[in-house]
């Protein structure tokens, strides 16, 4: 007699799991090859009798039979594994990948190296039961690893009380955040606007700026890069992101040479804008490149003299990223300047979608019932999953732990540069870090080796490589990093 949790992996108990499907064959058979090697051919064939469809949804009769079949062939220690990687998933990797290439529409590259199923800590498994230790965090904003006990607890709770609440209606999970979040924020920066995404924030940032300025004119920066949205790809410097949108030639936006506060005081002075928007380290089009402190003072200075706004994007840099000490939430610390809007996002929630404008009263006060709305902004769910992460980095001391972490892998990195005399360039602010290889050609080549060596990493710019860890990343996890680092750079040297 099959058990419980071999035949529930198979043929699903949507009361348990009502997220989930009923199992395929493919699935079966892909997990059978990887549990058992060589010895699962015979076991396919006798769990392929009668189905004729391999990726039709297994019904109680046949996932019966399977699970008999499977119990009758394989040990204990083999079944636990076949049921925990059915759990996981019960699609198999060659339909994922199909159904995305089918019915994605191709915004972006897809990548199909590995199927993630499962996070812990600092780390991510895939569809075949293999371990990477993750050096995205999805664009920063797993910070506080891939899952999270706490968080998921809170959102169900959340969910079977008050699923969604407007934007404009006062709700309770909103309250018990703003009681706790002001301690992290910088000084004046009182009054948030929330939305769902890094761009959104961006956009509403910007509405915000012209309606308080009464002067439509932008400065951004070259190298700079704002979000996917309509507004924020038009502060985005590359023509690539501008031009299939006609966005290349709008008269209200100026960029300028990052680095460069006189080139903004000239656009200031001649009254063609009165807002500044800027990354204080630059980070997806430039290969994370910090901003020159003696710059970012001077920015600050020039904003004050023409009463213009300076907006810091921290969507990515924000929450602990970049601390060079205990309580550097946000990079704008870093440079000891406030800025007049922020935009913070990414590991805002912990990996649950929400972002937020952060702003003056004064400045907020701009705005009037009508200029803006949000359906989803603010609502119970991100609300819950924000307090929750924000509550975590405080009292998990995340930006002591990047403080540790980064020196650890600077003096690493340090060693493989005397190793291996083809790394060029290192830039390290906190644990948002990149280093310079010879060609984009050899960090492709470097990503692809690496995830044979046990760690993932997809960002890159140019011939830079760029690491964005969780932030809760351990001495040990580090270890193994630079470890890998080192093979694969033998290997590809």
């Amino acid at each position: 007699m099959f058990s419980n949790k071999l035949f529930s992996s198979i043929c699903n108990d949507r009361k348990k799991h009502p997220e989930r499907l009923n199992a395929t064959l493919e699935r079966i058979e892909e997990v059978l090859i990887i549990v058992l090697e060589n010895n699962a051919k015979d076991v396919i064939a006798e769990c392929a009798k009668g189905i004729d469809n391999k990726r039709a949804y297994i019904d109680e009769q046949h996932g019966a039979r399977i699970a008999t079949v499977i119990e009758k062939h394989c040990t204990v220690h083999q079944v636990r594994m076949i049921a925990d990687m059915l759990m996981d998933s019960e699609i198999s990797s060659a339909e994922a990948v199909d159904i995305h290439e089918t019915y994605k529409i191709p915004v972006s590259r897809l990548e199909k190296d590995i199927i993630p199923v499962r996070g812990e800590s600092a780390w991510l498994l895939d569809n075949n039961g293999k371990a990477f230790l993750d050096m995205d965090s999805n664009y920063s904003a797993t910070n506080l690893g891939m899952s999270n006990d706490e968080i998921a607890l809170g959102l169900y709770n959340q969910a079977i009380q008050l699923i969604s609440m407007k934007e404009d209606r006062v709700h309770i999970p909103r309250t018990r955040f703003l009681k706790s979040i002001h301690q992290m924020m910088p000084e004046g920066l009182t009054n948030f606007y929330w939305q769902n995404s890094g761009g959104e924030a961006v956009d509403k940032a910007l509405k915000i700026a012209k309606a308080y300025t009464g002067n439509k004119g932008v400065v951004a920066f070259k190298g700079g890069f704002h979000g996917r949205t309509h507004g924020a790809v038009a502060v985005t410097y590359n023509p690539k992101y501008r031009e299939p949108f006609f966005l290349d030639k709008e008269d209200w936006v100026h960029f300028v040479e990052f680095n460069d506060a006189d080139a903004v005081e000239e656009i200031f002075k001649a009254g063609k804008a009165k807002t500044v928007i800027l990354e204080l380290v630059q980070g997806e089009e430039a290969g994370n490149r910090p901003a020159d402190k003696a710059f970012a003072k001077k920015l600050r200075e020039v904003c004050d003299k023409y009463d213009a706004l300076m907006i810091v994007d921290e969507i990515q840099s924000g929450f602990g990223r970049t601390a060079q000490k205990e309580g550097d939430w946000f990079s704008c610390m870093l440079y000891d300047i406030v800025p007049d809007i922020m935009t913070i996002g990414k590991s805002f929630g912990g990996g649950y979608p929400t972002t937020a404008i952060v702003t003056t009263s004064k400045i907020g006060d701009s705005m009037v019932p009508g200029y803006d709305g949000s359906t989803f902004g603010g609502n119970p769910m991100a609300m819950v999953a924000a307090m929750l992460a924000t509550r975590q980095m405080r009292e998990k001391n995340i930006t002591g732990n990047v403080i540790e972490r980064s020196k650890q892998f600077s003096k690493g990195m340090d060693a493989l540069k005397k190793k291996y005399s083809f790394i060029g360039e290192i830039r390290i602010t906190g644990l948002m870090i990149a280093f310079e290889l010879p060609s984009a050609e050899k960090v492709e080549e470097f990503q692809n080796v690496m995830r044979d060596n046990g760690v993932k990493v997809s960002l890159s710019t140019g011939n830079f490589v760029r690491y964005l860890p969780p932030l809760i990343m351990t001495e040990s996890d580090t270890e193994f990093l630079l470890a890998a680092m080192d093979k694969t750079l033998a290997a590809i040297g």
